[in-house]
Order: C-alpha cells, then sequence, then structure tokens
C-alpha cells in the first residue's frame, strides 16, 4: 500500500543484496503464517545490470480444483503487470532451488548450470523452459518469431510484451502442463536451450517431478 512505502524506505539501504515481502497472517508467535504471497527483488554484485524479481508461492494453490483458476489468474496479471511495465529479458515458472537455478540449470554438470554465467546470454540463449515463461526480442527471433511460435501449437497463449520480448503460456492452466505439452514446448525451443552434460540426480522422498525433458533427444 503506498502509506507503507515511506517506512519500508527507511530500512531500506542504496544498494541491498535482497529486498523481500511476504504478505499474511499474524501468528501467535508475532510470524506470519500460511502467507498469501512471498515477493523478493535480488540485486546480484556479479550481475549488476540484472535484478531478479521473485514471486513464491505454493504449488498447490495451482493444482487444487478450487484455488487453482483464482490463483491462477491473479499470478497472470502479476506478471503482466510487470511485463508491461518493466524491461524483462526473461522469466520461468520453476521450483525453488539454490541459487534460483531453472530446473534444467539443476541438471547441468559445472558451469553450464550456472545462473550467474547463464543470466548475461539472453539475447541468444535460455535458461530453461515452462508453463509461464518470457524469452527475449532475439531469442523470438531466432525461434522465427511469434507467429512461428503460435503454428507450432506448443503454447496456449503467445503475448507480445511492449519491449520485444514474447510471453508465452504453454497450456491453460498449469494442472495441464504434463507429458506430451512439456514435451511439446520442449521441441519447441530446444535449438535455444543453454546446453551441457547433463547428470542423472538419485530420487529423494518429497522432491517433486521435474516438468521438462530431463535428457536430449
Amino acid at each position: 500500500m503506498p502509506e507503507v512505502f515511506p517506512w519500508l524506505m527507511r530500512f531500506i539501504d542504496d544498494r541491498p543484496e535482497s529486498v523481500s515481502v511476504k504478505s499474511g497472517k499474524f501468528t501467535d508467535g508475532g510470524e506470519i503464517g500460511d502467507s498469501d504471497v512471498w515477493i523478493s527483488a535480488t540485486f546480484d554484485e556479479n550481475l549488476p545490470e540484472y535484478v531478479k524479481l521473485v514471486i513464491y508461492m505454493d504449488e498447490t494453490e495451482l493444482l487444487e480444483p478450487e484455488k487453482s483458476q483464482e490463483t491462477q489468474d491473479r499470478l497472470l496479471r502479476s506478471v503482466r503487470w510487470v511485463c508491461d511495465r518493466y524491461n524483462v529479458v526473461y522469466g520461468h515458472l520453476s521450483y525453488h532451488h539454490a541459487c534460483e537455478m531453472t530446473e534444467r540449470e539443476r541438471f547441468l554438470r559445472g558451469e553450464a548450470g550456472d545462473p550467474t554465467l547463464n543470466t548475461p546470454r539472453w539475447r541468444s540463449e535460455l535458461r530453461g523452459y515452462s508453463w509461464l515463461m518470457v524469452i527475449s526480442a532475439d531469442v523470438a527471433v531466432r525461434l522465427g518469431g511469434a507467429d512461428s511460435l503460435r503454428d507450432s501449437q506448443a503454447f496456449h497463449s503467445v503475448i507480445a510484451l511492449p519491449n520485444g520480448s514474447l510471453l508465452l503460456q504453454a497450456t491453460p492452466t498449469f494442472r495441464e502442463y504434463r507429458g506430451p505439452a512439456v514435451e511439446n514446448v520442449y521441441r519447441a525451443v530446444r535449438d535455444v536451450l543453454v546446453t551441457g552434460e547433463f547428470r542423472a540426480l538419485s530420487p529423494m522422498p518429497g522432491v517433486p517431478p521435474a516438468h521438462m525433458v530431463v535428457l536430449p533427444d
């Protein structure tokens, strides 16, 4: 809310490493429990020209029938607002991994999976692919443009953004982004994905499946 901004600015340095905002109801212990949304903006000293905006949410809200449509609509409105206001050159929907790796980067060995090295390559390569993603104008040209991506039938929606980037939505709902839908997106963008040696990660209890093609054709 606007009245909160003056208070917030008093606690933010000129160039903080990150800024996080969590919204929800206070518990008896004075902490925010079951937060409605958790947003962070991260500034990396190795990437001074870039700002990473991250929105965290519980995947179950996108999967449960009674909640999913409202949550998805709210997410899409937020993404469109950010994309229309700022110069977004890459975006994706992924599980929360260390160093904000994408699903693809998590399966690549060494420097090939390093977000700090991959981020500056936004003009020519994608760090990964997902149900909802933003690709730069340069990458879009490499893939044949918006019309070519629409004709690929891999995407439910292809939206041109003010800076020339494209906002791509694979299926009408996140719940539908499984199996063949994931493979279709992979085939549509595989020529511009960061490449490297894949590693097989040991399955861990409670870890959700990756919504991606793990091994190349």
